[in-house]
């Protein structure tokens, strides 16, 4: 698979608010649905929700857990499950950014790029520079369709010395 020419870069905005617990995609893309991962264990745990109406916004979140954020294309009537795997050192600074934000909503700094390796069912996730930082797996394969392009994530390489 390669990068979606149609809809190129995401344009999306997606933002935490951190009491209540609320993410929210502005500009959301039509083609688009949207889900929610745990970022600890990478678990999908919510189902995606389209992006017809412009913006998609999940509330009443658990606090306590940070989450990465999914943009998929070509859902149809399915439920897909996905699952991600870091595969390099990632520090993840939300707690600090959020309790430093006034309680004002803070947008997701990090973009992660789906590519395809060959692999129907495992793909590369991938920073702006094409390193490869993880792996996201279609619990659910049907097929060519849907296809996970997008993570957004406060997680970033860790590229201090432990």
């Amino acid at each position: 698979m390669e990068q979606n020419t149609s809809l190129n870069q995401p344009q999306e905005q997606v933002v935490v608010t951190p009491t209540p617990r609320t993410i929210r995609i502005n500009s959301a893309h039509p083609a688009r649905a949207y889900g929610l991962f745990d970022s600890a264990t990478g678990t999908q745990v919510n189902d995606f929700k389209k992006g017809t109406e412009g913006q998609v916004e999940f509330s009443g979140l658990d606090p306590s857990r940070h989450y990465d954020v999914g943009a998929i294309e070509g859902m149809g009537d399915e439920k897909p499950q996905f699952a991600l795997i870091w595969t390099v050192r990632m520090k993840d600074d939300t707690d600090e950014i959020l309790k430093n934000s006034g309680n004002l909503p803070v947008e997701y700094p990090n973009v992660y790029f789906i590519k395809d390796n060959g692999n129907n069912n495992v793909l590369d996730m991938v920073d702006s520079k094409g390193e490869k930082v993880g792996e996201i797996a279609n619990l659910t394969s049907t097929g060519d369709k849907p296809k996970i392009h997008y993570i957004w994530s406060f997680k970033m390489k860790d590229d201090t010395k432990k």
